[in-house]
């Protein structure tokens, strides 16, 4: 990788339109997308980052949303040939011999004119030449895919959904995370759709990134804030304007006018970890789908992400309504730790444990306590 980056800064500094990553070729081969992951990535960070990027000898369309995810702007390859002449039939995810299969899973002209078994019966050349064909439609219909998901910003739910498709590909997923702030500067903030969020991987994605680095450096909360109260993600978005969290708007309510602009609510969701309450309308905090149950990276994250906005603020005192129906015990383990460790009160209401009424009753009392204090 050394080699790759000093290579790119002294291209970099001569006047060329485009720049070519050369020998990747058997890395793919050897199904090694963790490395080439490197190898791009360690070219992108040090070439001008307008000039487009060429990938040498990438041809099967199944890791073509990962190169251009990673900032690759086109490539070449006669993987779709070569292919051909050893009787290998592409799909976008994945590669068959042309004796194993009984349908073709195709409908481009070729693969609806014939069946594999008619085309086994022809001469080598002309199996070739169908076959090389076959594998040049699957590739420009995947390439199309991709720029239609780029206009739709969708890019990313696509690169997650052909991460599945061999196991080397979704090792090589993981690796962007290392990766996430250059990906995310150089990534829109906003886009036409909402985001779909599946499971741990897509935490990696510039979005989650982007809210994350700019609640660090921009995010105050309110100078009278005396509580944080910590409320879970509910199903229906945005969070405060449900029917569950109109019931904790009734308690707030009924404190005195001077006493409830003590109290600052903040939501915890996956995938972007702590939302507070004035922020849960802005793009994408309501616009996105998340999977459910939450897998344990994703709540260890949330956990992280919320603890560490404790710290780093200046509350007097920590209630959290704990959702132990949808989230372990990592948010509640979390921030007792940081609170014992700052010696601030942190006080936690179970909500599977008690019934509605008591809930907000019990809440009520915890408020009042601690604001008369």
């Amino acid at each position: 990788m050394d080699l790759v980056a000093k290579s790119a800064v002294e291209m970099g500094k001569l006047s060329f339109q485009v720049h070519a990553l050369g020998s990747p070729t058997e890395v793919m081969e050897n199904y090694r997308f963790d490395v080439l992951v490197d190898m791009i990535m360690t070219a992108k960070m040090n070439l001008p980052i307008e000039r487009p990027l060429h990938l040498f000898g990438a041809g099967h369309p199944m890791m073509f949303s990962l190169a251009v995810a990673l900032g690759c702007d086109f490539f070449d390859s006669a993987a779709y040939a070569l292919y051909a002449r050893e009787n290998r039939y592409m799909t976008e995810n994945g590669t068959w011999r042309l004796n194993e299969l009984d349908y073709f899973p195709c409908q481009c002209p070729k693969c609806t004119s014939e069946t594999p078994k008619e085309v086994m019966d022809e001469s080598p050349k002309a199996r070739e030449a169908f076959l090389a064909e076959h594998n040049l439609h699957v590739c420009l219909a995947e390439l199309k895919r991709i720029k239609q998901a780029i206009r739709d910003g969708r890019l990313w739910e696509h690169l997650e959904m052909r991460a599945h498709a061999h196991p080397t590909l979704l090792t090589a997923i993981k690796k962007l995370k290392n990766y996430g702030d250059f990906i995310e500067k150089y990534s829109p903030t906003v886009k036409k759709s909402g985001l779909f969020f599946f499971n741990s991987l897509g935490l990696a994605r510039p979005e989650v990134i982007h809210y994350r680095n700019r609640m660090l450096a921009r995010y105050c909360p309110p100078e009278d804030a005396r509580i944080l109260l910590l409320v879970p993600q509910t199903h229906n978005k945005p969070f405060h304007k449900t029917r569950e969290f109109k019931k904790i708007k009734y308690v707030l309510q009924r404190l005195d006018k001077e006493l409830s602009g003590c109290v600052h609510v903040c939501f915890y969701a996956a995938p972007f970890g702590l939302i507070p309450l004035e922020l849960d309308e802005v793009y994408p905090l309501s616009q996105h789908e998340t999977a459910l149950p939450l897998d344990k990276e994703t709540v260890h994250y949330v956990a992280g992400q919320v603890a560490d906005y404790v710290k780093r603020t200046h509350y007097e005192t920590i209630v959290l309504l704990h959702d132990s129906q949808h989230w372990d015990d990592s948010v509640k383990k979390m921030c007792s730790k940081i609170c014992l460790k700052k010696g601030i009160r942190f006080e936690h209401v179970d909500i599977k444990a008690e019934g509605s009424k008591n809930i907000l009753t019990r809440l009520d009392m915890i408020l009042r306590k601690h604001l008369s204090e």
